[in-house]
Parts: C-alpha cells; structure tokens; sequence
C-alpha cells in the first residue's frame, strides 16, 4: 500500500440484498449490470494501467492479488477487475467467472463448534454471480473436488475469462501472499486445457489502481515448476 489515506468504500448491501429474490429462486444475474453499478460508485474512479495487455481472444485465466482491507471489500476489487474486461471484449455476460470460498469459519460458543450458515449461503450466491464456490483448504475436499471438475470441464468451451485470487481469502492489501495449496496444479491443468494466465495487480494510491501484466502462455506455464508462484511472481513484479 501506498502512503496515502486509505479510502473507505461503503458496501452496496442494497445490491447485495437485492440479490435475495434471485437466490431463493437459484436464478442467475447479470454481473455487467452488477459490477457496473459498484464501479459507479468508487470515488474517486478507479485508475487502469496495461489495457493494451487484454489479449485478443478472452478465453484466459485472470489472476489477480486478493485485495482486500478494513474499508474495502473484495466484493469492489473484483468488480474494478471485472469492468475493463467488460469493456474490452463488449456484452459478454458474465464477463468474467471468479473462483469463490464456499464457506465460512466454523462457530464456535466455548467448547462447542457449529457450521457456519455460510456454507449453505455461499454457494447460493455464488451461484447467482456466476462464480464458482470452492471450500477453504481441507474443509471439504469432496465438494472441491466436484466444483474444480466442473471449471475444468467448462474451461474448454469457456467463452470469457475466468478470475482467480490465487492468495485466497488470506490475502490482504499490506502484502502479497504465497498461493494457495493446489492452484499450481489448478493453473497447470488449465494451461493445458487452453488457458493462459493474465496477471493483475491491484493497489491504492489515493484511489484504486488495477494494472494488467503482460499474458504468460500456455507452454511457461506448463514447463514450470510451480505456476502459481510463477504467477504471484509477475503479479509482484508489477508493484
């Protein structure tokens, strides 16, 4: 982060709220319309960097810093991320399909521990955005397992990009973390279905700042010996 006052974004809950119709009917909605509407309302406007990087077909792996403080929600980084591919490559809708935490940490009262009614919600509403819900590390491999065939499957035929915060949700904005546990093979296995990686930095500096890299193909990828520090390295490199 930079020296500057960090901005407080306040969260849409009324466009998060409005979602409710949607996900009691497992209904899907238009993320242009979504993110358009949260982008409209960072002031001052986020500031971009490295359009002339977009490739020309959007059949890529977006892979971004999981940008996330006090005052700023993911919820905005990803939608500032989303805006220019939107623009880039016109009214596909979704214009990019993010990769999600399915759950939440568990409860606990003393001694005793419950599931979390984010594990029922998230999915839900994950669902209704269009991303695809994966469990923390070892909450639920099988549930992993199924949502890491489905993107695979998809991958092939997958017409926009899709986003991934390859740090999860213990990235922050003070620093870059190492990538989560399987997402070397996750980028690997998505190399070969076709996919190379664009990586995207964002940063605050009075505003927010999304800078896009320049396109790592499918062959680096795959020759690695770990994609997904090799990614997080491009994505620092950009700092």
């Amino acid at each position: 982060m930079s020296d500057w006052p960090p901005l407080r974004y306040k969260v849409p809950w009324d466009l998060v709220l409005g979602l409710g119709p949607k996900i009691q009917r497992g209904e899907r909605t238009s993320i242009d319309q979504f993110t358009a509407r949260i982008v409209g309302r960072l002031q001052p406007a986020p500031e971009f960097s490295g359009l002339e990087n977009l490739p020309a077909c959007p059949r890529f792996v977006l892979a971004a810093n999981h940008y996330q403080r006090k005052g700023l929600w993911i919820l905005h980084t990803a939608a500032a991320l989303t805006r220019p591919i939107r623009e880039r490559y016109g009214p596909i809708d979704p214009p990019v399909r993010w990769m999600v935490t399915a759950n939440w940490p568990r409860i606990k009262l003393g001694p005793l521990e419950f599931p979390s009614p984010g594990d029922w919600l998230l999915p839900k509403v994950a669902h209704t955005l269009w991303c695809y819900p994966v469990s923390f590390a070892g909450a639920n491999p099988a549930y992993t397992a199924r949502a890491l065939r489905a993107i695979l499957r998809d991958a092939r035929q997958m017409q926009c990009p899709l986003g991934i915060f390859p740090e999860g949700v213990a990235g922050t904005a003070a620093k870059l973390n190492p990538p989560l546990p399987g997402v070397d093979r996750l980028f690997s296995l998505l190399a070969r279905a076709g996919l190379p990686v664009l990586p995207a930095r964002v940063s605050e500096s009075g505003r927010l700042i999304v800078q896009f890299g320049t396109l790592i193909d499918t062959g680096e990828l795959v020759s690695s010996s770990n994609a997904a520090e090799l990614v997080m390295n491009r994505i620092g490199d950009m700092a």
